[in-house]
């Protein structure tokens, strides 16, 4: 994960205060789009896709791969059972999914996955090739790795969800520019999930991870439209979205670009795969805002950023901001 929050001071916050007849979902900051001013405005003028309104899954067998939409989730590492009570006791959530961090080469921890799913949960692992050349991996050279993680997780034989290289169109990961062209990284994640689809494996969920960004935060650090990493339907089942909500920020300006980028190229199911909101004077209603995004775009859900409970966007010990979650959480199944 990757946290980088413009201030965005001129926006009124009474932008946020939207009805709420929808539980609301916020995220990321609306930063400009590095393209050339002739592509913004070509890109402006196009009709803005409407939000998929698939119906809501409610089966609960998170083993067989099903979870109740729209699902809330936690991302955290290690302790799953005494952090998903936690989260649950503090919040009232019914947590669908837990997500977790994983460095590949290394092998499938199925005792972690094995720990959430007794918890009823959905286990959603991020495989973060932090040593690896992707092109490499796209030219085959670390196929027994892969054939033997694949096999690891057919072996394990509930489901999983699985996300190579999140935030791959930001600027801080090696699998992403300017390290690696979308090309290649398109290129690696096809070629990955052939590995997967050559071993016979069945039980994996296939997530597809961009941060909200899409700009220049500063020179020499360019995000970019999340559309040019997209490795095509065949080979996503889910998108889910990184992003945060910062002082001064709402749904619309966090995550509105990519979602008309995304829905541009596919109706897959979208979901928010990391977020939060920092603390402060608005936070009440930046949370309903948050969960009115997710009602309004017909979103999976949202994974509530819970791994460093000394950062801002966690829940833990703020009783303000808890109620303000657990009103609008309340409305998941």
């Amino acid at each position: 994960m990757k946290i980088k929050v413009l201030a965005i001071a001129a926006i009124p916050i009474l932008a946020i205060a939207i009805p709420f007849v929808a539980i609301a979902c916020s995220h990321a900051p609306g930063t400009a789009h590095p393209a050339s001013s002739a592509t913004r405005t070509a890109a402006s003028q196009s009709p803005t896709p409407r939000p998929s309104r698939r119906p809501y899954p409610h089966v609960n067998a998170p083993c067989k791969g099903k979870i109740p939409e729209p699902f809330a989730g936690i991302a955290t590492n290690g302790h799953f059972a005494a952090n998903v009570a936690s989260f649950q006791h503090d919040t009232g959530a019914r947590l669908r999914l837990v997500e977790f961090y994983n460095r590949f080469p290394g092998p499938f921890n199925s005792a972690e996955a094995q720990q959430i799913e007794s918890l009823g949960a959905l286990p959603l692992i991020q495989l973060n090739p932090r040593s690896i050349s992707m092109a490499r991996l796209a030219a085959g050279a670390y196929d027994s790795l892969i054939a033997s993680y694949a096999r690891q997780v057919k072996a394990f034989r509930c489901h999983v969800v699985l996300s190579l290289g999140h935030e791959m169109n930001g600027w801080w990961y090696p699998w992403g520019l300017p390290w690696t062209r979308p090309s290649v990284f398109i290129a690696a994640w096809r070629h990955f999930h052939q590995v997967f689809a050559a071993e016979r494996v069945r039980n994996v969920i296939w997530s597809w991870d961009p941060t909200h960004q899409y700009s220049q935060y500063q020179p020499g650090k360019t995000a970019h439209p999340a559309g040019m990493f997209y490795p095509g339907n065949k080979y996503v089942d889910w998108i889910g979205i990184d992003g945060y909500v910062g002082a001064g920020q709402n749904f619309k300006q966090v995550f509105g670009y990519q979602l008309r980028d995304i829905r541009r190229l596919t109706r897959k199911p979208i979901y928010l795969a990391e977020t939060g909101v920092g603390d402060g004077a608005h936070e009440v209603a930046q949370i309903a805002n948050l969960f009115a995004g997710i009602w309004r775009w017909h979103l999976a859900g949202l994974v509530w950023f819970d791994l460093n409970r000394k950062n801002s966007w966690t829940l833990d010990g703020k009783p303000t901001k808890d109620a303000a979650y657990r009103k609008a959480v309340a409305r998941f199944p």
